[in-house]
């Protein structure tokens, strides 16, 4: 972190991002400005029904069907984030445009989270949740879970900006900003406070509003703030009011020399804030306070050392009242003469004309405006206005009404922004030109992009050749900020350009799909001799870099001059948005019954109340747990995301609606909705599954098939808790293998002991496979007890050839007392939340349950049923039970095998270690137990996402396969 630098220090901003209404980006916003376009509109009659207005209303005359609505804000990337179907769901869309439009911004700025050094504060300001009031609270899953915490969570105030932080990683400071309509600006001024104290080293600010219904038009009262009209006529004779507008933006921000140093773009540079309150100096509480607002911008402009003469544009709260204008502009007009200024014809604009009111988000809209103008020193046209409201006294105002795109004729070296909150907080930012930069040197570059998979590479290559139709771009600029402000990730292609063309050609061939050329795309094959006619590379040379890049290789910017060179605004990362949303109960009965009474995970409709489910009706239970549509008869629960957790909830379901005799165990391995409904109908399944998951489930009791194939079976233990799930992730992640799989049922009475376990599975183990040579295997626990059976097989005689373990800890970590159940309770939240990120009463964490009933009870959702509780205090119990049984078990001989540890590459939670009261020993411990031999193989991710990451699973997979393998072979 920085030290403490000087009050006055200039703050540069140095990204943007944002959501508008008819515009998905600041470029798309900039160029509708320029445009004049209007962005306000009328709703039609449909559109007004589907928001709930009855017909009656909305025919009323004092009802103006007029808002700026937002695109797709029911859309948003969940899993790009790391956030679930369920809890994005349940998040307000605002919460989610923040957390996203966030991102952007660093993208935006050239500073993705994993290359942020220092510390990152984030600072941000939204409106009431409505969301919450009009969709989540009257949906009938949601509607009596207004105190849950996912739901709070989810749409409190509060979290806006530490979702953020936790999710990007963030540890600066982290402050919801609420101030009404000044909110977004206020936060600016935060965290130029921030950045100057050395709080911060990069922060970012911002607001967000979007209020729902967003197309249900609202009620024209006389002398309020809502327009009369339908449209907002900021400084116009016929101004009546504003309109409500929807949106976000955010900016990044860092201090001026910082930003310099790093070659950082620079949209404009903050140089003063204030906010100040009008207190008691108005006639009322929601009036404008014209001291209050003239004290702000005079504070503002002392803390920036600007002259007031230079300040050449003002983007103005401007709401288009009659009365709010006129004292707005009075109070801006004694600030400035009073400081000496503003410079001849300053200009004045309100963005509110073009888009509404943004509330909350209203005075970051109008920063990235100023900003904008500064940059592009051209001034937008300030639409829906003619002639000027006469209480203005326009003509006795040093300023002027722009309406027509202008370009500056002298340079515009300073503009300010105003917002002022009902309630009487204001807010007041300076702002100066952006410096001028060089370009950087000419020279050769490696070009490089990366994404997550090909799809999302052939979306960046797209935006990136959209972007150069547009506008030229240095070189230079280009390639540093593709190799040093962006994530490199596993897809590459890369080439070397020296000029736009070559870039877009290499652009074009990746699109085009053309074989790799020497000096674009494709890892060179070390095995291929060089061209002894072709001149070679020199060290550090852009096409040598290209090869190394692509192999995986950092490159180092200096090594051709890029460290001089700026970062350049690009289009961001792909993200792959989907329909997120809880869709409200209708208000209306359906008669025709098209619809059917909606219910609730865990409580059966009507619908699908019948004795013999059908396949429809499965497939409707996992749309409904899942949140996502449409699922086929064929699809595979684990393809469409499925975790245990979620499992429980539908085997539960399915019990209390048919009577279903369905354990977790065998829904892991049906997995689809026709073998479900056929299991629950006929008592089998019928053949196998396309990668070999057993069809119709014959085994002896206490054992359940995982995959069918050739050779002897691996025998899987159960983890702690009991169940089997994560073995059938694991077999549907690999595919058909040569070894068949079976897994172990965790037995219903739970043994005393680990010794005693142990035996019970001996049992089952024998009756399927008489003799050996035995191969067993085992997650965590699942690993210990394995260890322990393949002892007692040993001690009757038999030979045990192989032994796999997941991550197993060795019996050294479990050496010391067992923990109270009070303990066990209060480190159950971490657990699950490692192994699930499932959705905990963070007073979980903060005040530890007293016992697991209490936790149950913390831990709870609206929509279990009492058979959902049943089955996870089931879960609870079981694991504290194996949990015990390790505490108290050392094995008591060695074992004449061969063991196999597939070991987490990542540390494990220490503060979960910690609560257990688990120590941290190396894998290698086992072969102090062992006579034969050990081999630690490496895998993707810790103790829980090697199995709950869909990417680190697939490797894991893998992994096992490879290792039976080796096994088999000669």
């Amino acid at each position: 972190m920085a030290e403490p630098t000087n009050e006055s220090t200039p703050i540069a901003i140095v990204g943007m991002a944002g959501r508008f209404p008819g515009a998905a980006d600041v470029p798309q916003f900039w160029a509708h400005l320029l445009e004049g376009a209007e962005q306000v509109r009328e709703f039609g009659a449909e559109e007004l029904r589907a928001a709930g207005v009855p017909d009656g209303q909305a025919g009323a005359p004092t009802h103006l069907p007029y808002g700026a609505d937002l695109a797709d804000a029911d859309l948003f990337d969940a899993e790009f984030f790391g956030l679930t179907p369920r809890d994005a769901m349940l998040t307000d869309p605002q919460h989610r445009l923040f957390l996203t439009c966030a991102w952007e911004a660093l993208q935006d700025a050239g500073h993705p989270p994993s290359r942020l050094t220092g510390r990152t504060g984030v600072f941000g300001s939204t409106t009431l949740s409505t969301y919450l009031l009009e969709n989540v609270l009257r949906s009938p899953e949601f509607a009596d879970a207004a105190l849950s915490y996912p739901v709070l969570i989810g749409n409190d105030k509060d979290f806006l900006t530490t979702r953020v932080s936790y999710r990007l990683g963030l540890t600066g400071p982290s402050m919801a900003v609420q101030s009404a309509c000044s909110g977004s600006l206020a936060a600016v001024h935060l965290a130029c406070g921030s950045l100057r104290r050395g709080e911060s080293d990069l922060a970012l600010a911002g607001g967000v509003s979007v209020t729902l219904p967003q197309t249900g038009g609202y009620g024209y009262q006389e002398g309020g703030i809502m327009s009369r009209d339908g449209h907002c006529r900021v400084f116009d004779a016929r101004s009546s009011g504003t309109v409500k507008g929807n949106g976000c933006a955010v900016v990044a921000l860092r201090r001026l020399d910082d930003a310099l140093a790093d070659g950082d773009q620079v949209y404009a540079v903050i140089r003063g804030t204030a906010v100040t309150n009008d207190g008691s100096d108005k006639i009322g509480f929601t009036a404008p306070g014209p001291a209050g607002q003239q004290g702000a911008i005079l504070a503002a402009l002392a803390d920036s050392g600007i002259p007031a003469d230079r300040i050449g544009y003002v983007e103005t709260h401007g709401t288009g009242t009659s009365l709010g204008d006129p004292i707005e502009l009075r109070a801006l007009a004694a600030a400035h003469t009073e400081a000496g200024g503003p410079a001849p014809g300053c200009a004045i604009g309100s963005v509110k004309a073009n888009l509404g009111h943004l509330d909350a988000a209203a005075g970051v809209v109008g920063l990235v405006k100023a900003a904008l103008v500064l940059r592009h020193q051209t001034i937008p046209p300030q639409i829906n206005f003619e002639r000027p409201n006469p209480l203005l006294r326009l003509d006795r105002l040093p300023y002027r009404v722009v309406t027509e795109a202008t370009r500056c004729e002298e340079p515009l070296t300073a503009a300010a922004v105003s917002s002022f909150g009902l309630g009487g907080t204001n807010a007041h930012v300076v702002l100066s030109a952006p410096p001028a930069r060089d370009p950087g040197p000419e020279g050769r570059y490696p070009v490089v992009l990366s994404a997550r998979d090909p799809e999302a590479l052939r979306a960046t290559a797209h935006g990136l050749l959209a972007l150069l139709r547009e506008r030229p771009v240095p070189m230079a600029e280009l390639a540093r900020t593709l190799l040093t402000g962006r994530d490199p990730l596993p897809h590459r292609y890369a080439f070397a350009a020296s000029t736009a063309a070559e870039v877009t050609a290499g652009l074009r061939a990746l699109l085009d799909g053309a074989p790799p050329g020497p000096d674009r795309a494709g890892p060179a094959d070390p095995s291929e001799p060089a061209d002894p006619s072709e001149p070679a590379d020199p060290p550090g040379g852009a096409d040598r870099a290209v090869r190394a890049w692509l192999d995986g290789a950092d490159l180092d910017p200096a090594d051709w001059g890029l460290d001089k060179a700026g970062k350049v605004s690009l289009p961001p990362y792909p993200l792959r948005p989907t329909r997120h949303w809880i869709d409200p109960a209708p208000d209306t009965p359906d008669p025709a019954g098209t619809q059917g009474p909606a219910s609730t995970p865990g409580t059966p409709a009507p619908a699908i109340a019948a004795a013999r489910p059908a396949i429809t009706t499965v497939a409707e239970l996992f749309e409904r747990h899942l949140r996502t549509t449409p699922v086929g008869p064929d699809d595979d629960y684990y393809d469409l995301g499925g975790d245990s957790l979620t499992a429980v909830d539908i085997v539960t379901a399915l019990r209390d609606a048919f009577g279903a005799d369905l354990d977790l165990d065998t829904f892991a391995a049906l997995r689809t909705p026709r073998r479900i409904a056929e299991r629950l109908n006929t008592g089998r399944g019928s053949g196998e599954q396309p990668d070999g998951t057993p069809g119709g489930l014959p085994a002896p009791a206490g054992l359940t098939p995982v995959r069918d194939g050739d050779g002897r079976t691996l025998f899987l233990l159960p983890p702690a808790g009991g169940t089997n799930f994560c073995y059938f992730q694991l077999a549907a992640a690999g595919g058909r293998a040569g070894v068949p799989l079976a897994a172990l049922t965790f037995p219903a009475d739970r043994p005393a002991t680990l010794r005693a376990l142990a035996a019970a599975y001996l049992t089952a183990v024998r009756a399927a496979q008489p003799h050996g040579p035995y191969r067993l295997g085992g997650y965590s626990f699942g690993g210990n007890v394995a260890f322990e059976l393949a002892l007692q097989l040993q001690e009757q005689g038999e030979q045990v050839e192989l032994l796999v373990m997941f991550d197993s800890h060795p019996p050294e970590a479990y050496v010391g007392p067992t923990i109270t159940e009070k303990e066990f309770a209060a480190a159950f939240p971490l657990m699950l939340r490692q192994a699930f990120a499932h959705d905990l009463d963070p007073a979980a964490l903060d005040h530890p349950p007293a016992d697991l009933e209490e936790l149950l009870e913390l831990a709870r959702m609206p929509h279990w049923t009492d058979a959902t509780a049943v089955s996870y205090r089931s879960f609870f119990r079981t694991w504290k039970h194996n949990h015990d049984a390790l505490k108290g078990h050392y094995p008591d001989r060695r074992l004449r095998a061969d063991l196999v540890l597939l070991h987490a590459r990542d540390q494990e939670n220490r503060d979960l270690l910690e609560a257990l009261q688990i120590r941290t020993e190396p894998g290698s411990r086992w072969q102090d137990h062992l006579d034969g031999e050990l081999r630690v193989v490496t895998v993707p991710g810790d103790h829980f996402t090697m199995f709950a990451d869909p990417g680190h699973l697939k490797q894991l997979a893998a992994a096992l396969d490879s290792v039976l393998a080796d096994h088999d072979r000669p």
